[in-house]
């Protein structure tokens, strides 16, 4: 038996389920034996459908638009009356966006931090409040490396990604006490993320990375799971950066 394969399942909500790395992280949550909460657009069901077919008692999508608060209140409604507490949230939302920090406009400003920020701060809120009724869990955010070092063109996307992971500090403070441990993973390029696989950020980063390539959703997936599970009883208020070693290059 594995050590995967030892641990008890979980009841996970997961923001952003069908994204690129989001969908990965659903699968391999569902195939160890969890139980996920698959919050997204009701445009993207779709792309949820066959996880569903595949686990019919364990996976159960609740339509969640994160630029829309009555939106998040209800799938967190739905979900609090569900059978089973909340051990776990895990924030894998997020678009971004590519321009000039002169050419980009408010619009576009407001849809990458609505999505990004404010709608994950307000849904974590309300997965708070369930994981201190179950006494406690984790909460993991997938941000960016973007959020740490970046380059031309993503001053909106950067910003965001750097909101959330002063984000994750300050909540690791104020709910360390409530025995919920806060933390957030820092992927660089991801070869089925949003950024284009040939564009000259993607090239810069994998030329500077020592291991070559880029990671993979799955590769996220698994640093994601090793911060959320209970074996993971110290660790708060830390960035895991998944980079293949960029960030220590000169």
């Amino acid at each position: 038996m594995t050590a995967t394969s030892a641990i008890a399942a979980q009841h996970i909500v997961l923001l952003g389920a069908a994204g690129g790395i989001g969908s990965i992280i659903a699968k391999s949550l569902l195939e160890n034996g969890h139980y996920v909460y698959l919050l997204d657009l009701q445009e993207r069901h779709t792309a949820l459908t066959s996880l569903e077919k595949n686990h019919p008692e364990k996976a159960r999508f609740l339509p969640c638009d994160l630029r829309d608060h009555n939106s998040i209140e209800s799938a967190f409604q739905k979900l609090g009356a569900a059978p089973g507490k909340l051990d776990a949230c895990i924030n894998a939302a997020g678009v971004i966006h590519r321009g000039s920090f002169i050419e980009t406009s408010a619009s576009d400003l407001h849809r990458v931090m609505e999505t990004n920020v404010s709608g994950p701060f307000i849904a974590l809120q309300h997965a708070t409040r369930l994981l201190v009724n179950n006494g406690g869990g984790r909460i993991v955010n997938v941000a960016s490396a973007h959020g740490l070092r970046t380059g031309t063109e993503r001053t909106a996307y950067a910003m965001s990604k750097g909101a959330i992971l002063s984000l994750t500090r300050a909540l690791a403070v104020e709910l360390g006490p409530q025995s919920i441990l806060v933390n957030a993973v820092a992927p660089g390029p991801v070869s089925s993320g949003m950024q284009d696989a040939n564009s000259e950020s993607r090239r810069r980063w994998q030329s500077a990375t020592p291991l070559g390539r880029v990671s993979t959703a799955h590769e996220v997936a698994a640093a994601v799971k090793q911060l959320m599970y209970p074996a993971n009883t110290f660790i708060t208020g830390q960035t895991l950066v998944i980079d293949g070693g960029a960030s220590s290059a000169i």
